[in-house]
């Protein structure tokens, strides 16, 4: 059993390679053979490019902003320089790790320099993103209820998918259940399923055990959805894509949940597949979504480069200053 489960593993992690490798040479082909969409993204205007650059940067910030509050409910100080870096280098796992690699640098980083316990970091990590598919399931609903009323477009299975993700997360957030009494499996598989589900609910009561933290990490949370709609509002504006406010939160709850299978660094092609089955009730075609992807990528890996090598400079700076006055 144990071999099998060795062979599958392995198996997997080779699949995800090679789907990764597929995904980012159909990209390559794409823009090659469609040159226009790709001028179309090179001829954003400055000003507008601008203010993707700062939405991408008011992201990363919060997501620096919520390591300092983990750590802090724990009784752990991180300045707000080092915890902005944390988010920058464990953003840059993701873009180019697969299965959120980023989380993995971050506890690397945080077990060595503040002896922060990996179960702990990934226990509320993951009691974090009941809150986050929360949020993204309910305005994700109400999104395609209004969607349906003005535009009588109707998707089944996006409303299956919403509604059932949050009644999951009400469940999971309003119910607690025993996390020591779920055993463990002789499978493999099974075992890590039910290791993160420990891991989700663990999470979880230790947030709303810790009132502070919880509406902390709620703020954050609609802070940063409300980040994330003006981000793509921009992006569609940019390339002179006409919608309205209410897609635009369809499109940012789709691409919050896209989180479930993030097989790919940075959910390269799988996000974008997403927004190509709900085309129709986003109301965007194939070409644009091509076109949101390059821009939102290409702006997203040049914040994400810029900020790392700013404050990678910053802090040693500020390293050898604390240094010398120590002498």
């Amino acid at each position: 059993m144990r071999y099998f489960s060795r062979i599958i593993k392995g198996l997997l992690k080779h699949i995800k390679i090679v789907v990764t490798i597929g995904i980012l040479g159909f990209f390559i082909y794409y823009f090659i053979n469609n040159k226009e969409d790709l001028l179309k993204v090179l001829s954003v205007q400055p000003l507008l490019l601008l203010g993707i650059l700062i939405f991408y940067s008011i992201i990363f910030y919060l997501n620096g902003i919520f390591i300092k509050v983990i750590l802090k409910s724990f009784n752990k100080k991180i300045s707000i320089l080092e915890s902005f870096y944390v988010s920058i280098i464990s953003s840059l796992g993701n873009y180019f790790l697969p299965m959120r690699g980023g989380a993995v640098i971050r506890s690397v980083y945080l077990k060595k320099k503040f002896e922060f316990s990996y179960e702990h970091f990934v226990s509320t990590l993951y009691g974090y993103y009941i809150i986050v598919f929360l949020v993204n399931a309910f305005v994700g609903l109400v999104s395609l209820i209004v969607i349906t009323i003005k535009y009588d477009v109707v998707s089944i299975p996006l409303y299956l998918f919403f509604g059932g993700l949050f009644v999951s997360m009400l469940v999971l957030s309003f119910i607690k259940f025993p996390v020591k009494k779920i055993k463990g499996s002789k499978n493999k598989i099974v075992d890590k399923v039910l290791s993160i589900i420990r891991n989700i609910l663990d999470g979880w009561n230790m947030i709303v055990e810790n009132k502070r933290l919880l509406v902390s990490l709620i703020l954050i949370t609609l802070i940063a959805f409300v980040v994330g709609v003006g981000l793509f509002y921009i992006e569609f504006k940019a390339l002179g894509i006409d919608v309205t406010v209410i897609k635009v939160l369809l499109y940012n709850c789709l691409s919050g949940v896209s989180l479930l299978v993030s097989i790919t660094p940075g959910s390269l092609g799988i996000r974008e597949g997403i927004f190509s089955i709900t085309s129709d009730i986003l109301g965007i075609s194939n070409e644009q979504i091509m076109q949101l992807a390059l821009l939102d990528r290409g702006v997203m890996l040049s914040c994400l480069v810029g900020l790392f090598v700013g404050l990678w400079a910053l802090m040693g700076i500020i390293k050898r200053k604390l240094s010398v006055s120590s002498k």
